[in-house]
């Protein structure tokens, strides 16, 4: 059932996305006047940052079921203690490593990346290990909801790659950049 309704959020996501770009589109094509590039380049960049948001709150969403998955395995008796305590200091740490949308770049991404999926193997690896496991139906539900999640961290970010690409693009064409210069972007992709 989650599954659908992230589809559905995603889905409605991009039907607004769309449409403000086939406004900017229209916008553009009815004038060239100053106001209307502005326009355009203003619903873009709403577009970048409405995505951006999205991420975030699904990455959060994941953090925050991460921390309660390892609350719920504290309370089986025979758990892995020290294991529990290392794991939940590294959840804790994890939004410090998360890039910006000033630092976003490859090497960041897949840093953060490489860091979320190891957490989460051995995450998930403490939970199936857990004797007793079984009478505690909501770390089921829970690691589900991260998988969920973390699917849909990969989604908002090409999204927003998209958006970014077309920002830049955009500016790109308003604001030459001088001879010799390299010009900076205000959205990274």
């Amino acid at each position: 059932m989650k599954i659908n309704s992230y589809l559905v959020a995603f889905l409605l996501a991009l039907t607004v996305f769309s449409c403000k770009e086939n406004s900017a589109k229209k916008t553009e094509k009815s004038g060239t006047s100053d106001n209307a590039a502005l326009s355009h380049l203003q619903a873009l960049g709403d577009s970048c940052n409405k995505a951006w948001e999205m991420m975030m709150s699904s990455d959060d969403q994941k953090i925050k079921d991460l921390q309660r998955l390892l609350q719920e395995i504290s309370y089986i008796p025979g758990h892995n203690e020290q294991e529990l305590e290392r794991l939940s200091q590294q959840v804790k740490e994890l939004p410090a490593k998360r890039y910006t949308q000033e630092t976003m770049t490859s090497e960041n991404i897949d840093a953060y990346d490489n860091a979320t999926d190891a957490l989460l193997k051995t995450v998930f690896d403490l939970k199936r290990n857990t004797k007793g496991i079984e009478n505690y139906t909501l770390t089921g539900e829970l690691e589900t909801s991260i998988r969920e999640a973390d699917g849909m961290v990969v989604n908002y970010r090409v999204l927003y790659d998209s958006w970014a690409d077309k920002y830049n693009a955009s500016l790109a064409k308003i604001t030459p950049a001088p001879e010799g210069t390299d010009k900076k972007l205000k959205f990274a992709i």
